[in-house]
């Protein structure tokens, strides 16, 4: 075929941080200046800046006071502090000290401050990123969301405290010296923050007179907790909500609504990994272990990491050095409609490994939720990772009894060689990149690291099959299958699936369509399925419904997609949804040979455009792609009524004189006998069928089923041109492949070949049984024409204009339909014209003349009459002859 159908995903590629990081217990600041865009809309630019430039110098002169640290400025600042104490000194001067600036310059400068203290993660860039832009020093952790949390709900001129903090800070209050006689404290209970998964106890300090002293109000972001007997509803209407929540049941009662509104078959965005640990190998390694994790669900869906490298092209950015942070992942996650953004983070606190994973909102950016696991050593990793998998699906909205009983650790499923594992991901992103022999080299040393890696030996057996080298991809596929105890119900699938590509095409699209089903979104399912639809079942239709699948924006790709679309489309002769599928293929930059794109113009006969398409083509070396060259020119060119182009491939391509294989080249040799036997005349079709029935079968090939489906082509040839007892002898050569029903489209095409024999032997209600019961859409363009003539056997001219009628209207079907083999394709083109002539006859043995002058006018429009073989140019003239006079009988094969 033109084009593969496997459609993976890679793991991402980042760059891990250089500085060294460190994780200590400190507290956090965040104060923020209260509507600062109206102060300077207010002032003027200038007045705003001058006072800004004060306000700056105050709060710089109070954090060097109080023994602060500047970490970042914009409205405001975030400080951090050794202890709690020292925060609130400063933020207790700071109020103060605003106070006095609004005296002596006249303004309403108010601000807000919100304390915090818990673990952060501390490290300094070096002076090349600095002096690019970056901040001296950066501190991350879960303390940041919280204190900007406490922060947005202060009042104006308020400082909030989280419950840590106050209880720190007040055991010190004696530190805080003359301030302390006019000190307030205030408790305002428990508030639920969006995206902090537990209510947090809110504290307020400040100056009797100058803080609010009261509590903060609720907002979208931030509710109050509050007593059932302190609410203000009506005691009835408590009554209704309680009896609403009793009858709810247990285990949607106890299920956590996902703070994102997920559905299921979402999609989630894997951001790069942030390790601050200095240890490479964690690299890679730990966010395909987190995609592998999270892909064993049934729920949600990870955008492959080819599309996210696809989208940072699109956002003019190198992927290649590219961080999918927070700001980049949450645009890509909006523009590939995913409905979060997931952001990994490994640290080394305190001698602990802790993991951490985000779960973004890409449409604000904010933290909406977090996941977080310890552990000692890198033994720890794999099982925190499960940890944090298992709690992120139930979060997304999966009942966590699915969670418990389809999740299987990943040291089982995977690896516990976090090594392996990384060489791994590097083999899957080569591969997403088409270095296939990189990609071969890197899965073969995982699998070195841990020979039981099943995953890998799949991925490897998959990367065989798709550059023919069987024998090796049935040995990775066997010993995966082996062990099968390391594999998920999908991976275990998924390997049965690409087995059986080599054994029983029939078995194949058994499991190609359960995997399908079972994961609608795995598009390496969906790709296999509708090839095999198409190649070994001749449906069109039920493979278009599935190809669809494979041409959403996720999809990395999706221009393959697309472009089998387009030729299931071509085969449907809706030529205007096959052009525009090509078209949107040639937009994603992929690249084939244009064969089937090229077929579009040509079923509508416009050569000119076809050729061009051709020519714009891949250009490829390979025996079987040359083979298809070969062949569309030879069809093409008996479209075109060009005889010496079309019939001298034949000659061209005997075995040992091409520059095909032996095999690709027996195979032309045939195509071509096909069509001389078309346009030949009676004497010259006796020797053209005794070269066929005569000689020894096909040589075996690459492909088991491609000697059974040439020795089939012969078969139908002889019985369709009336050498019955040749085509019996070639039918006795088929082997078990042609003879069991595990090759689909070679049983389909042995059915069409007894029917053919039956019908020449006079067995004609038995050849026409077994014909019908073909037509079911699915049927192979002999089937018409052994149809059309037996209909004018029995003199049923009507039904033998409908089946000529049919092959005519059928020109994408002739160029698009593959019947076990390709070597069908220019007989069938060729016949899509013979029909005009069918269509004369048979309307003249019905009495109508007209129709039969406008079909051989359609002829000579287009082919050239004085260019005839003798044989069409003898039969036109005895069409001519008699549409002008009296009808005439059809002649059969003629």
């Amino acid at each position: 075929m033109e084009f593969p159908v496997t459609a993976g995903a890679a793991a991402s590629t980042h760059a891990s941080t250089e500085a060294h990081a460190s994780s200590m217990l400190r507290t956090l600041l965040l104060c923020d200046l209260v509507d600062s865009t109206a102060l300077v809309e207010s002032l003027g630019d200038l007045l705003a800046a001058e006072l800004i430039r004060k306000h700056d110098r105050l709060a710089r002169t109070l954090a060097d006071r109080h023994a602060g640290r500047e970490i970042d400025k914009t409205d405001g600042f975030m400080m951090m502090f050794e202890r709690p104490v020292q925060a609130v000194a400063f933020a207790l001067d700071y109020q103060r000290g605003l106070r006095q600036l609004n005296a002596a310059e006249s303004t309403s400068l108010s601000a807000r401050v919100g304390i915090h203290v818990g673990d952060v993660v501390v490290w300094d860039n070096n002076a090349e990123d600095v002096a690019k832009g970056a901040k001296p020093t950066e501190v991350e952790g879960l303390v940041k969301p919280i204190t900007s949390r406490l922060m947005n709900l202060a009042l104006p001129g308020q400082i909030l405290l989280s419950n840590i903090a106050y209880a720190l800070a007040h055991r010190a209050q004696g530190e805080l010296g003359e301030q302390l006689d006019k000190l307030r404290w205030r408790t305002h209970g428990r508030y639920r923050f969006r995206g902090v998964p537990d209510p947090v106890p809110v504290f307020e300090v400040g100056e009797e007179g100058l803080a609010p002293l009261k509590a903060p109000p609720w907002s979208s972001k931030a509710h109050r907790e509050v007593p059932f007997w302190r609410r203000p509803a009506t005691m009835v209407i408590e009554l209704v909500v309680l009896a609403a929540l009793i009858g709810v049941p247990i285990f949607m009662f106890l299920r956590p609504d996902p703070a994102i509104a997920f559905a299921k078959r979402d999609w989630v965005v894997m951001g790069s990994l942030n390790n601050l640990t200095g240890e490479t190998v964690f690299n890679d390694a730990l966010e395909s272990a987190l995609r592998i994790g999270l892909e064993q669900s049934q729920y949600v869906n990870v955008l492959p990491d080819l599309k996210v490298r696809e989208s940072v092209k699109r956002m003019q950015l190198d992927p290649a050095t590219t961080e999918v942070s927070r700001e980049i992942g949450s645009e890509i996650a909006i523009r590939d409609g995913a409905r979060a953004l997931i952001l990994p983070t490994i640290a080394e606190i305190g001698g602990r490994v802790r993991i951490t994973a985000e779960v973004i909102d890409p449409q604000t950016q904010t933290t909406v939720y977090s996941e977080t696991a310890d552990g000692v050593g890198k033994e720890s990793i794999l099982p925190s990772l499960d940890a944090i998998n298992k709690r992120l699906r139930v979060r997304l909205g999966e009942a966590l009894a699915t969670v418990t009983e389809e999740s299987q650790p990943l040291e089982k499923v995977a690896t516990a060689n976090l090594d392996a594992l990384r060489a791994y991901s590097l083999g899957y992103k080569e591969t997403s990149l088409g270095d296939f022999d990189q990609a071969g080299i890197l899965y073969q040393h995982a699998i070195t690291l841990d020979p039981d890696f099943a995953r890998a030996r799949i991925e490897l057996g998959m990367l065989y099959l798709n550059l023919d080298r069987n024998r090796e991809a049935q040995q990775q596929l066997t010993r995966a299958l082996e062990l099968g105890e390391r594999l998920t119900p999908t991976d275990k699938l998924l390997a049965e699936a690409s087995m059986s590509r080599l054994k029983s095409p029939r078995v194949a699209l058994e499991k190609w369509r359960a995997l399908a089903t079972l994961e609608p979104d795995l598009f390496t399912a969906q790709g296999n399925y509708a090839f095999l639809l198409w190649t070994q079942s001749n449906d069109f239709a039920a493979a278009i419904e599935v190809t669809k699948r494979n041409t959403v924006e996720q999809n990395p790709y999706r221009g393959t997609g697309h472009y089998l679309l387009g030729t299931l489309y071509l085969g449907s002769e809706d030529y205007a949804q096959a052009e525009q599928q090509f078209e949107k293929s040639a937009a994603l930059g992929t690249r084939f040979q244009n064969h089937m794109y090229a077929s579009v113009f040509a079923a509508r006969r416009n050569f000119k455009r076809a050729h061009e398409l051709l020519e714009a083509g891949r250009v490829s070396t390979n025996s079987s792609d040359k083979f298809q060259d070969q062949l569309l020119a030879m069809g093409m060119a008996a479209d075109e009524g060009n005889w010496t182009a079309a019939l001298s491939p034949a000659e061209q391509s005997h075995p040992g004189n091409s520059s095909l294989d032996e095999s690709d080249a027996s195979m032309l040799a045939d195509a071509g006998m096909a069509l001389k036997l078309a346009v030949g005349t009676r004497d010259g079709r006796k020797d053209l069928l005794g070269q066929l029935g005569t000689g020894a079968a096909p040589s075996e090939s690459s492909q088991p089923s491609a000697r059974e489906a040439q020795i089939l082509f012969r078969a139908w040839l002889l019985a369709y041109y009336g050498d019955v007892k040749a085509a019996k002898q070639r039918l006795e050569q088929l082997a078990e492949p042609a003879r069991g029903g595990d090759y689909p489209a070679l049983s389909k095409l042995r059915a069409l070949v007894e029917a053919t024999v039956a019908a020449r032997q006079g067995q004609t209600d038995k050849a026409a049984q077994n014909l019908k019961s073909m037509l079911d859409g699915t049927e192979y363009f002999g089937t018409h024409l052994l149809l059309m003539e037996m209909h004018a056997e029995r003199k049923d001219f009507a039904a033998a204009l409908n089946e000529a009628r049919w092959i005519a209207a059928h020109r994408g079907r002739a160029y698009a339909s593959t019947a076990a083999g390709d070597s069908f394709m220019p007989f069938n083109v060729l016949q899509t014209n013979l029909a005009q002539l069918h269509i004369a006859e048979n309307a003249l043995a019905l009495g109508k003349a007209d129709i039969a002058r406008d079909a051989l006018g359609v002829v000579r429009a287009n082919w050239k009459e004085k260019d005839l073989p003798d044989s069409l140019s003898a039969w036109m003239k005895r069409l001519d002859a008699a549409s002008g006079e009296k009808a005439a009988e059809p002649s059969a094969r003629n």
